[in-house]
């Protein structure tokens, strides 16, 4: 049975509001905070806000975070980073939110479900509606003239509440998975540091190596002492550096097979991939320096710049903590719109070990890579079963029950992460 939907306005349903103008003094410290990057990054905001800011209590009271507002990047260098949704679904206390955002308030309750509505802002036709009707000078930018005339499609309260839970249920299978791999990035973090930041990788008689006494000798380059037989080295001898070829939103399609990675991380879909393995890729176009590890068979696109080890027999999770560690953020150019290149990014300098511990360390991160892409897949997986249900559930093209029984074909276990 096809759901009957009703047309409505944004500015029909919601006040919007512009985010706390802040200064950088006030930032790290204070009361939660609503950033950009949490927005661009969560479905829904987080349990608990990370981020905090110093405010007075008049901005508290002004720039509130209440259960049901929906947050929108409001401005970026790039239209894919550009009104992306995060929906609260409780409220936080003392919370603000950034300048670079826009709050909507529900004008009244009852009309719209948090959860629903945070899909639904997701989801791939309402995302192509707003980069239509974004304003691209030298940066995309989501004002209240666009919010005025944007339209959502929606069933009755009583089916949104259905279908929000049901999807929520798949969501937090992701969540599952986003938080093991947080676990494992954590763990593969820790040893990297350990062993190529303080130097404390186990030597002959399996105890940490400068603890110990191992010999170390100075690196002008690194203007640190590095341990005995190890060399520095330049990004650009330690790797092939390049941006592939960047492809148009227009050619994206929401049914493809392979994901495609932009400035910050995943945008979109196509039908061919341009690299076959997992590559780490550092954003170098807008909000320049952020590292990804992409999926294996995807499309990376120019406004993300490769890194990719030249000799094959290092992994290169080593290249992404490397990267991690030297922080390109600050190598970013550019007056307008921040970049990086290779000529600025090239000469960074890297330790470089020796043979035996390199060996020992692909030895204990390859597995950990490989559960970390396995969870990449099942996150894929459920994803794609959220696209896919979406649109056939605001329609009423699948009843819940057929719903509930892709969910659970899509549960049953296929691979052991312990």
């Amino acid at each position: 049975m096809v759901n009957k939907l009703k047309k409505y306005r944004f500015d029909e349903l919601y006040d919007m509001s512009s985010g706390i103008s802040s200064k950088p003094e006030q930032a790290g410290h204070g009361f939660p905070f609503v950033s950009f990057s949490t927005i661009f990054n969560n479905v829904f905001l987080p349990n608990e806000l990370d981020e905090l800011m110093n405010t007075s209590i008049k901005e508290r009271q002004i720039y509130s975070v209440k259960k049901g507002d929906i947050f929108l990047t409001r401005t970026s260098e790039t239209l894919d980073e550009l009104g992306m949704s995060s929906v609260a679904l409780k409220d936080y206390p003392d919370a603000t939110f950034s300048g670079f955002s826009k709050r909507l308030r529900p004008k009244e309750e009852g009309l719209v479900d948090s959860k629903f509505i945070g899909f639904y802002l997701r989801s791939y036709l309402f995302r192509k509606a707003m980069n239509n009707n974004a304003i691209m000078t030298l940066r995309a930018s989501f004002n209240e003239q666009i919010f005025s005339y944007l339209e959502l499609l929606l069933p009755t309260f009583e089916v949104q509440c259905k279908i929000g839970e049901l999807l929520y249920n798949i969501y937090e299978k992701i969540e599952v998975c986003n938080s093991l791999i947080n676990q494992i990035e954590n763990m593969s973090m820790s040893i990297f540091d350990y062993w190529f930041i303080q130097f404390d990788f186990p030597n002959i008689s399996i105890k940490p190596y400068k603890t110990s006494g191992g010999e170390m000798f100075y690196s002008k380059e690194l203007n640190r002492k590095i341990p005995d037989g190890w060399k520095t080295i330049t990004l650009g001898d330690f790797c092939e550096i390049y941006q592939p070829k960047t492809i148009s939103q227009k050619v994206m399609d929401a049914n493809a097979s392979y994901l495609v990675y932009g400035s910050n991380g995943i945008i979109g879909k196509y039908s061919k991939f341009n690299h076959e393995d997992s590559e780490v890729v550092v954003s170098c176009r807008g909000a320049c320096g952020n590292i990804h590890r992409t999926r294996p068979k995807s499309w990376i696109t120019g406004n993300s710049m490769v890194f990719k080890i030249k000799n094959k027999n290092i992994n290169n999770e080593f290249i992404y903590h490397s990267l991690r560690w030297l922080n390109l953020k600050n190598s970013s150019t550019g007056s307008v719109q921040g970049q990086l290149t290779r000529t600025n990014v090239s000469v960074h300098n890297i330790v470089l070990p020796d043979e035996k511990i390199i060996k020992k360390y692909n030895n204990i991160v390859a597995p950990l890579v490989e559960k970390k892409l396995l969870l990449f897949a099942e996150i894929d997986k459920y994803q794609n079963l959220l696209d896919w249900l979406t649109p056939l559930l605001i329609n009423g093209q699948v009843t819940f029950k057929e719903a509930q029984k892709h969910i659970n074909q899509a549960a049953e276990p296929q691979e052991d992460y312990g």
